[in-house]
Formats: C-alpha cells, structure tokens, sequence
C-alpha cells in the first residue's frame, strides 16, 4: 500500500475510533480516563498527522484493530 493510501486510512481510522469512543464511552472511572486520553491523542493525530509518520499509522492501525475489530476497550 502506498504512503499516501496508508494516511488515507489512518485519518478514516482516527474518525471510526473518535466515534467509537464517543458513543462506546466506559462508566468506569479509571477506564474513561484512559478513553478520554485516547481521544485526546486521535485529536491531536487529526491535525498533526503527515503521511510519513509511519509509527503513528501503526499505533493508529493497532488502535483500530483492538477497539473495533477485535470489539476491545482502550
């Protein structure tokens, strides 16, 4: 997959995930602080994210792979 298909995807990922979350929050105290630091970081992601930074694309896949695939928490 070129760089520029894999942001595409990452930026998709990023908007499911921030739904996901926001509609999936936890009423558990310690786990919604986790959710709400996630949400921080897909935000910051949102804007900052360049189609070189492979590392964050991963993280981000992974992210994805674990909440809405695999139906997991944060």
């Amino acid at each position: 997959m070129l760089n520029s298909e894999q942001y595409q995807t990452a930026l998709q990922q990023i908007e499911a995930l921030i739904s996901h979350l926001r509609q999936h929050q936890s009423t558990d105290c310690a786990l919604a602080e986790k959710e709400d630091a996630l949400l921080i970081r897909l935000a910051d992601w949102k804007t900052d994210l360049k189609p070189g930074n492979h590392k964050a694309i991963a993280e981000i896949g992974r992210y994805y792979q674990q909440l809405i695939l695999s139906g997991g928490q944060a």
